[in-house]
């Protein structure tokens, strides 16, 4: 797989490899040319890599050129000693306080906040980091992204956006972040559970206002892994012959997870307070077709190759009883799940 990869990158062309949740298997679309290819309405087929921003427009790479591989699962740990930069602690600190004020003067109720981490290493691995991340993460969605006109980015999110098959459309709402400690359950304090209740019953509501006969089934609330953290999940299912993927996009993205509640609020608060664009991180990635079928993730837990290193995007939730070193710190454990691959 590493050999093909590496071929395509030398021919400086697009390319897209990626691994579902739980699977052994490697997929790749990839082009002849740097062509950007872009979709309007997603009526083409493809893997399809969306910004943050709001936009009307898509890069996508064709899924006219294919290829599969097969990875054997294997148990893989690094002797990491993790993230213990501080760069930047003190504004981010000043951005919880600042998003707290705002929390308590309007009618914000969560927001989510991030900042960069410029990691400076050798580079020339980019292929050997990926298959670092795909050994390491098997039930996350782990991906590579290569397009000349658009950058590198690679990472391993555990957040489902949006699968869409056959009429019937599965989301997942994810919140709240404690660190896996050997043998314990995850413990979770008011402040992470009300978090995902606020993400759970916005999507919901999003839905019901896209189409308002949908009858929505939310699952129970559950703790999740991804790595070395644990998260609070809820899956929501629902079923109606006229779904369509642009219609679901327009109506979800950016989910409260990576957003805020209420959406156009918290929206303006981060474009305001990060002085920074987070171009395809906290976007949506993944797989789909014609409008009617979908596989997209939530791009979390990801890094943008840079000529020096990686720029490594994470981020936290922020509710009225956020704590700000508590939210630094997450946003620090965060950062290791990418940061272990190197």
């Amino acid at each position: 797989m590493l050999n093909h990869l590496k071929a395509l990158q030398e021919k400086k062309v697009a390319f897209a490899v990626y691994k579902l949740p739980n699977s052994n298997e490697v997929k790749l679309f990839y082009q002849k040319n740097d062509e950007l290819h872009l979709t309007f309405d997603f009526s083409e087929a493809g893997f399809l890599m969306a910004p943050f921003a709001e936009t009307d427009f898509y890069s996508f790479i064709p899924n006219t050129r294919q290829d599969s591989f097969t990875i054997a699962p294997e148990e893989f740990n690094f002797d990491n000693k993790g993230i213990h930069k501080e760069e930047n602690k003190e504004l981010f600190i000043d951005l919880v306080h600042k998003a707290k004020q705002k929390l308590d003067q309007t009618e914000l109720q969560k927001v989510v906040i991030s900042r960069v981490i410029n990691h400076k290493v050798p580079n020339e691995n980019l292929l050997q980091t990926f298959q670092n991340l795909l050994k390491l993460y098997s039930n996350a969605f782990v991906y590579l992204w290569h397009h000349p006109q658009t950058g590198s980015w690679m990472g391993a999110t555990p957040e489902r956006f949006i699968n869409l098959n056959k009429g019937v459309l599965k989301t997942t709402a994810l919140a709240g972040t404690t660190q896996v400690e050997d043998g314990k359950k995850a413990k979770w304090t008011d402040k992470e559970i009300e978090e995902q209740q606020l993400v759970t019953d916005d999507i919901k509501a999003s839905l019901i206002q896209m189409l308002p006969e949908l009858k929505i089934d939310v699952g129970t609330l559950k703790s999740t892994r991804a790595g070395a953290l644990w998260h609070l999940k809820t899956d929501i299912k629902t079923k109606h012959p006229n779904l369509k993927l642009l219609n679901i996009v327009k109506a979800l993205h950016p989910t409260p997870a990576v957003g805020g509640v209420p959406k156009d609020l918290s929206i303006k608060f981060i474009h305001k307070n990060e002085e920074y664009d987070r171009k395809f991180y906290t976007g949506f990635l993944g797989p789909f077709e014609t409008n009617k079928q979908a596989d997209l993730f939530v791009n979390l837990r990801c890094a943008e190759l840079t000529p020096t290193g990686y720029n490594v995007y994470v981020g936290a939730g922020i509710t009225s009883k956020s704590n700000p070193e508590s939210e630094w710190n997450e946003t620090q454990r965060k950062a290791n799940t990418f940061c272990k691959a190197l």
